[in-house]
């Protein structure tokens, strides 16, 4: 009797720690899954908050090119050239490579997720993010190339000042152009990832509602840094040479030299 009854114990042992290590590996493939879905997810937000971004930039540059070049040489150089960088300054993308570097290398996260359709999926959709933030990365370096060409060899460019040279160049009129497609192409790369990302969602059992609450917790700053700092803070008047006091002997010593020529 006693026989049995260990023996009883002891599956009833091997039994709840077969259900606990079991309990275990599905919430580590439920959070391994999680993080790469909120990382798609995020890069998703991030392309359309560009696309946004790049309102002002789309509506100063169709601005610029439906104003006749007679037109904008009559206004203020620095006015103009303002109005072109802000047309062809953008910001390149750089996305969270963490958790495609966990979910990649990481052995152990891949046998925990356990679907092959979810690894071939992800691993599409990791592509897909590299490859919209290089081509997107590839077009604002063509800008800034176009632009430093321009101010590095000015006698190579029509018009008679810089910013008139900038509006005469096929390239940079051809990159002010193009901003709106950008901006569309940037919200349809955003919808197709989060395509993708519902299928990932079924094959795992994730609900979109759980995908937007760990992205917007991850997202959320749990304290408030206040306001970044303000540069007029730190800017300081240039040196004259009446605020030298430093160099007052030498100023006091040339001014008595010019008094006197015959001292010197």
């Amino acid at each position: 009797m006693m026989i049995l009854g260990t023996t009883i114990s002891l599956s009833l042992t091997l039994a709840v720690a077969a259900y606990m290590d079991s309990h275990r590996r599905e919430k580590d493939r439920r959070l391994s899954a999680m993080m790469v879905i909120s990382n798609i997810e995020s890069f998703a937000r991030t392309l359309e908050q560009r696309s946004e971004k790049l309102a002002l930039n789309d509506s100063v540059g169709a601005w610029l090119l439906n104003t006749p070049l007679e037109n904008l040489e009559l206004m203020p150089e620095n006015e103009l050239i303002s109005l072109i960088d802000r047309a062809t300054h953008h910001a390149t993308l750089n996305h969270d490579h963490s958790a495609e570097n966990v979910f990649s290398n990481n052995i152990e996260t891949w046998k925990n997720v356990g679907s092959v359709h979810f690894i071939d999926n992800v691993g599409s959709c990791f592509s897909a993010i590299n490859g919209v933030e290089e081509q997107y990365n590839e077009w604002v370096k063509g800008i800034v190339e176009a632009k430093q060409d321009i101010n590095n060899n000015p006698d190579n460019y029509e018009g008679n000042t810089k910013a008139m040279k900038f509006m005469r160049s096929e390239r940079i009129r051809t990159a002010i152009a193009a901003v709106h497609n950008r901006r569309c192409w940037l919200r349809y790369a955003a919808a197709c990832l989060r395509h993708f990302n519902k299928e990932n969602m079924m094959v795992i059992g994730i609900s979109e509602q759980e995908v937007k609450e760990y992205t917007d917790n991850r997202e959320k700053k749990d304290f408030d840094p206040g306001p970044p700092p303000d540069p007029e803070q730190y800017y300081t008047s240039p040196y004259t040479l009446d605020s030298l006091t430093t160099m007052t002997k030498y100023t006091e010593r040339i001014q008595a030299l010019a008094a006197t020529p015959e001292s010197r």
